[in-house]
């Protein structure tokens, strides 16, 4: 009955967190674009190189230009190629009064393969690499793109795709019409999804800490331990599996951060993240199957998003804990493996 009680007032608090976190960060969703420049201010001059070995620069296109259209993508990137086909059909139907200066914005991209990559799409105007003038820009994400008015200020900033039907075509129309007094398009300042983003790593890390602290407890192991990095992880994989296994995930998952921030090539961050993702599958069968839960439920504990929430379930849940699977075994497992054979 205590434990009932106690079990009650821990889905409370998380459903309180929850609902205080989506309060907060809902009224805070929409912010600066946070790429370095934004709507109403003068854009930077800048000079990029293209496939055709020629060189593109901001200001020399604005004396015969009234719209620069400067778009940051990314070969691999799918959203980018969704986009393309509608600002090719706007680019040929505006050529003579706008440009658009497509970039890469992936210092792996060769200017080899963005040529291959134009040609393979069909795509008519420039293309080529960020390079260091582009430097004055911070990119979160691909694609992102930066309207340039007549004026040389920035007229809006779009992060993400042009995904509706016309969008960009309607963007374009607003900037050439006769009637476009200067003034940025204040409203399309970019969806800013931060704010979610550390909402729903705070309450994945609560719901993760309560979820693992049960489990330990259920194994015999101080629950308290699930609030100290790598110890915590340590613990959990040893009620299943080898805590120096853990360790490694961890590890792991380090090394991708510090291949992104240090821009490795992308390879080498997608080998860390595969063999993160196997091991973690390994160990979510493993633990599934010590509470006495199937197969499926152990697959779902390695999806994204379903781990902490699944293993906040075992851990509160009456799953209970049944066998260590660890081969080297301990006193305790082995007398509750005699007392089941019993």
């Amino acid at each position: 009955m205590k434990e009932g009680k106690i079990m009650k007032k821990i889905i409370s608090c998380v459903i309180l967190t929850i609902i205080l976190m989506t309060a907060v960060f809902g009224n805070i969703a929409y912010a600066d674009t946070g790429v370095g420049v934004e709507p109403g201010q003068a854009m930077p001059d800048f000079t990029v190189s293209l496939t055709d070995e020629t060189a593109a620069t901001l200001s020399d296109i604005l004396k015969e230009k009234d719209l620069v259209v400067l778009n940051i993508f990314a070969t691999w990137c799918g959203p980018c190629e969704k986009e393309f086909p509608d600002m090719e059909n706007v680019y040929q139907a505006n050529k003579d009064r706008m440009e658009i200066i497509s970039v890469s914005g992936d210092p792996s991209d060769t200017m080899e393969m963005i040529a291959d990559y134009k040609a393979g799409h069909g795509l008519s105007f420039p293309m080529g690499q960020a390079g260091d003038s582009l430097d004055f820009l911070s990119i979160s994400g691909f694609p992102t793109t930066i309207f340039v008015d007549c004026n040389g200020n920035v007229g809006l900033v779009k992060v993400g795709a042009f995904i509706m039907p016309g969008d960009f075509e309607e963007k374009v129309n607003t900037f050439l019409s006769p009637d476009y007094d200067g003034k940025p398009l204040a409203s399309e300042n970019s969806f800013n999804t931060l704010p979610f983003f550390l909402g729903a790593l705070g309450i994945g890390t609560i719901l993760l800490v309560i979820g693992r602290w049960r489990i330990l407890c259920k194994a015999g192991k101080k629950g308290w331990h699930s609030l100290i990095p790598l110890l915590s992880t340590y613990e959990e994989y040893s009620t299943c599996w080898a805590g120096w296994i853990g360790l490694l995930v961890d590890l792991l998952a380090v090394c991708a951060v510090a291949a992104d921030v240090l821009k490795l090539p992308s390879v080498i961050y997608f080998i860390l993240r595969i063999a993160y993702y196997v091991i973690l599958l390994m160990e979510s069968l493993k633990l599934s199957k010590a509470f006495g839960k199937g197969t499926v439920f152990g697959i779902l504990m390695a999806v994204p998003l379903l781990d902490e929430i699944l293993r906040f379930i075992l851990g509160v849940g009456r799953s209970e804990y049944l066998v260590h699977a660890n081969k080297e075994g301990s006193a305790e497992v082995q007398k509750s493996i005699d007392d089941e054979t019993v």
